[in-house]
């Protein structure tokens, strides 16, 4: 887990008539809150997001002014839909001593055999998990190590054994797999065949998240 230090400002206007402004300006809106606190609006200079190395999913420090930095996680990124880029940001303070809840992006490791030596394809239903821990034990990643995966063989939630964390998504969910590839006649496109009814529940679930 990197720990990263957020810079903001106070935001006093709080319409929504500079929105655009303050976008063309390279400044993005946000919010704090955390428990028993009232919340904040914030500003943030786009550059600042670049401290953030790609992982929004670890503890971040945040300065607000000449404030004393508050230890936080950010709770959601909005994007816009055409640009897909960050319009709004969602940050939560956290007690270091209490467990909380928090998405964290899954890393595939390896190549599977079933890949590279039986010409399957790898599914990957789940691309991120749900975790409880504490603060400074968020991981950047929960990496899956798929190298000795052949057709058919999967990886579910109850496979994954990490240190000082809680994976809260059903046991029997899978998160990766191999399945095999098929053709549908001479000449025609190669397509991954049909996965095993419990990857194709786990598709389900995702699209309609």
């Amino acid at each position: 887990m990197s720990e990263v230090v957020l810079k903001a400002i106070l935001r006093e206007d709080v319409g929504k008539k500079n929105v655009k402004k303050l976008r063309r300006d390279g400044k993005i809106h946000g919010v704090y809150y955390a428990h028993e606190e009232k919340s904040i609006s914030l500003l943030f200079d786009v550059n600042e997001l670049r401290n953030l190395k790609g992982s929004t999913s670890g503890l971040i420090d945040l300065a607000i002014g000449s404030q004393k930095p508050k230890k936080c996680i950010i709770k959601e990124v909005q994007l816009d839909p055409v640009k897909n880029v960050p319009i709004h940001l969602d940050i939560m303070g956290v007690r270091l001593k209490e467990k909380i809840t928090i998405m964290v992006p899954v890393r595939i490791i390896g190549d599977a055999i079933g890949v590279k030596e039986e010409n399957g394809t790898l599914v990957s239903p789940l691309h991120e998990l749900q975790i409880s821990c504490l603060p400074l034990d968020i991981p950047d990643f929960i990496d899956v190590e798929v190298t000795n995966l052949k057709i058919g063989d999967s990886i579910h939630v109850k496979d994954l054994k990490v240190e000082k964390i809680e994976i809260m998504n059903e046991p029997e969910a899978v998160i990766v797999a191999v399945t095999k590839v098929r053709t549908t006649g001479v000449g025609e496109e190669v397509k991954p065949a049909e996965p095993t009814e419990e990857v194709t529940k786990e598709e389900k679930v995702e699209e309609a998240s």
